[in-house]
């Protein structure tokens, strides 16, 4: 009997080492940086000393826009006095301005009341456009540094 199951086992593990292994799946292809990127600065304020902003934008593993962040703290004085923090969903178009091709940054997609748009317009910076997806004339400061 022994000489029945060591000789089944034999014929098991060789017709098991004949067996072609399963393919291997395809590599999922991670953009390693894409998880979020960070945006801050001081905007002006109509009735504070400032706005500090911070814009914390998250992508997918595929480098594709899911959600974000906005928190705002609305100063006065040196203190805070009002503190917002906004999430939801955002997207990214391409747009064409000065001849240049450059990022656009819209959270609240879905949501017409919500909208805000931020154009990228340097490798390390954004800047917040008004409602109706303008850069704003203005000489204070609407851009973001990223962080």
């Amino acid at each position: 009997m022994k000489k029945i199951t060591i000789a089944g086992l034999t014929s098991m593990t060789l017709l098991a080492g004949c067996q072609t292994p399963p393919p291997e799946p395809e590599p999922v292809v991670i953009n390693p940086t894409a998880q979020k990127v960070v945006y801050s600065g001081m905007l002006p304020c109509a009735d504070c000393s400032g706005i500090r902003t911070t814009l914390t934008l998250y992508r997918d593993q595929f480098d594709a826009p899911t959600r974000f962040q906005l928190r705002e703290e609305y100063l006065q004085g040196s203190k805070v006095g009002l503190t917002a923090v906004e999430r939801g969903d955002w997207s990214q178009e391409s747009r064409i301005q000065d001849d240049r091709q450059m990022e656009l940054y819209i959270i609240n997609p879905e949501t017409p009341d919500a909208v805000r748009q931020y154009l990228r317009d340097a490798v390390n910076a954004v800047e917040q456009l008004d409602e109706n997806g303008a850069v704003i004339e203005s000489s204070m400061n609407y851009r973001l540094l990223r962080k």
